[in-house]
């Protein structure tokens, strides 16, 4: 079976055969994908997913919400699931302050991202319709933290639009002065508005979120559901980085637990 660097170096050579000399120089990796810099251009190499389809969905996303930018696909390879866009500028926000302003941006690009009519996106994302609670099966943390949780679990949304769905510090890019781009698409669903504030409210707090709130326009009355989500992608996060000797996830989570669950 081709690694995933075979099938980067592959999907280069067939597709952007210029840059087929480019030594590969890895630049991340997550639960779903593998990804490398070859020049100017990323190659993301799809561990569980389909690239045609989010490929596709990026184009969506650019013509409707372009208060931030995201991946311009430069090719998908849907039989080597490999997607290549070029760089965005700016480094991940995971363990950064974000910058002045960027509450305001965000919020104004996902009113944008959540206005998106859902027949543009039919048969490139699924619905995820998953009760609450459901976020707290295999979850692991303090039994104080598991029961807090199990005490706040908000009723299932009545309302679906298009979200990122993994929207945290990881996948937001700055140049210091503002947020320059929004990566890796491979989780978006038709799900829950208050998803995409939740990882926003781990990663930043309270204030940041009020701030992207009023951009937004509205969802005040979702705060409880951003808290109960917040508080579980920050659990989840703890268990991601320890198992995976990512510390830098373990470190954001330890600080965000410090705050999301007072003692």
């Amino acid at each position: 079976m081709p690694t995933a660097q075979d099938r980067a170096e592959q999907a280069l050579r067939k597709h952007l055969p210029h840059l087929a000399e480019e030594p590969l120089i890895p630049s991340g990796n997550g639960l779903d994908n593998v990804t490398y810099r070859a020049g100017d251009v990323l190659v993301r190499v799809a561990i569980d997913g389909e690239v045609d389809a989010e490929a596709r969905l990026l184009r969506v996303v650019a013509a409707h919400a372009p208060e931030v930018a995201v991946p311009a696909p430069l090719f998908a390879d849907p039989d080597l699931e490999v997607l290549a866009y070029p760089f965005l500028s700016g480094t991940p926000l995971l363990g950064r302050s974000a910058p002045a302003g960027s509450a305001v941006q965000l919020g104004t690009f996902l009113r944008q991202l959540h206005s998106i009519d859902l027949g543009e996106v039919d048969g490139l994302v699924e619905p995820d319709d998953a009760d609450p609670a459901e976020w707290l099966v295999d979850l692991e943390g303090s039994p104080a933290h598991l029961r807090l949780l199990a005490e706040t679990v908000p009723p299932p949304s009545t309302r679906q639009v298009l979200i990122h769905n993994d929207l945290g510090a990881e996948h937001l890019l700055s140049d210091g002065t503002t947020v320059t781009g929004i990566i890796d698409w491979s989780d978006a669903a038709l799900a829950d508005p208050a998803l995409d504030f939740a990882r926003l409210y781990r990663d930043f707090g309270p204030s940041f979120v009020h701030q992207a709130l009023q951009a937004y326009g509205g969802l005040d009355h979702s705060l409880p559901r951003i808290e109960y989500h917040a508080r579980c992608a920050a659990l989840e996060d703890l268990a991601f980085g320890l198992t995976t000797d990512r510390p830098e996830y373990a470190d954001s989570a330890r600080r965000s637990i410090a705050w999301l669950f007072p003692q």
